[in-house]
């Protein structure tokens, strides 16, 4: 039996180095169209009482990021907050995704329900993640390992405080609202605060570390996350899929301005939602391997020269399925 599948190839990663500014525009958490959609969406497991618009910073970001990287899931209607099937990548989408692939886990805070996110669930990027050892600040370890994820074109997700406690009568103290790293901005950064008051605006707030919404932030936890980076306006790429003359078989055809070396990244959502990387087994093979790993299409950067090159033809093959 043949199913249908969605086929993605992702714009390519340049390995020549990044400026220290992502575009992420961001979502707002507290966003809510005519029926309510994303903000009064519940969140968790297991009854848990969380809404997006109140407790959902974290998954907000994370959302923001996977867009980034041009990720995106499929809902089916059953599943929706909608209570329709859908496809793209905004907080509604990730977060009801979540709640069907083993997303939410039980944190010692949740009164009741699983609430938390579970990092190992996002499998789409590779997420690295570390600690702000400053009280105040940021230490020099954590500066660098940021810097280096912005040059590399990474977005990092922090987690952040602004006083003694977080806010009401909580006696947590760290990690209190989760932002998006955007940039470096003389000894701060650019964020993406995913807290707008503006419940009609779907975007984030563009500001800086030290101009929160809540207050000057101070980093706690951060999580690097790495993928294909989508290609700069610059460096001015175009992607071109036609059939192929086998079943399954699609033709890929690049044209670059700059000559270099690239990474390609071929992405596929099954009928099921879920994200597979495609990668070939062996050099000159066109059958692909698909996994839920992020892996590229092959195993080292190729060449492209200045103008139209067609890259070749994959097929791809899972199990009879594709």
């Amino acid at each position: 039996m043949r199913t249908a599948a969605i086929l993605f190839v992702l714009l390519v990663l340049s390995l020549s180095g990044f400026a220290q500014s992502l575009s992420i525009p961001g979502f707002n958490q507290a966003y809510r169209d005519a029926t309510g959609y994303w903000g009064e969406c519940p969140m968790g497991t297991g009854g848990c009482p969380d809404r997006i618009e109140t407790a959902g910073c974290l998954i907000t970001s994370l959302a923001a990021v996977l867009d980034y990287y041009r990720i995106s899931l499929a809902v089916p209607a059953a599943e929706s907050c909608t209570g329709s099937a859908q496809f793209g990548m905004d907080p509604g989408i990730l977060n009801a995704w979540l709640r069907t692939h083993g997303g939410y886990g039980r944190c010692s805070t949740d009164p009741v329900g699983d609430c938390c996110l579970e990092w190992s669930a996002v499998t789409q990027v590779e997420l690295m993640q570390y600690e702000n050892a400053a009280s105040t600040g940021i230490s020099s370890t954590a500066r660098a390992e940021i810097d280096r994820a912005l040059g590399r074109g990474y977005p990092v997700i922090a987690g952040v405080h602004w006083g003694a406690h977080c806010h009401g009568t909580t006696t947590q103290s760290e990690n209190c609202h989760w932002v998006v790293i955007t940039g470096a901005a003389g000894t701060t950064y650019t964020i993406t605060d995913p807290y707008n008051r503006d419940v009609h605006d779907p975007h984030g707030v563009h500001t800086t570390l030290n101009h929160g919404v809540f207050g000057a932030y101070t980093i706690d936890r951060f999580v690097v996350a790495a993928g294909p980076v989508p290609a700069r306006p610059e460096e001015a790429i175009r992607l071109t899929l036609s059939p192929g003359g086998l079943p399954g078989e699609v033709e890929v055809t690049l044209s670059v301005r700059t000559g270099g070396e690239y990474k390609i990244f071929v992405q596929v959502v099954d009928p099921a939602g879920n994200v597979h990387y495609a990668r070939r087994p062996a050099p000159g093979s066109t059958r692909m391997e698909l996994s839920g790993r992020l892996a590229p299409l092959l195993p080292t950067p190729i060449y492209l020269a200045p103008g139209e090159d067609r890259i070749g033809s994959i097929v791809l093959h899972k199990s009879g399925e594709y």
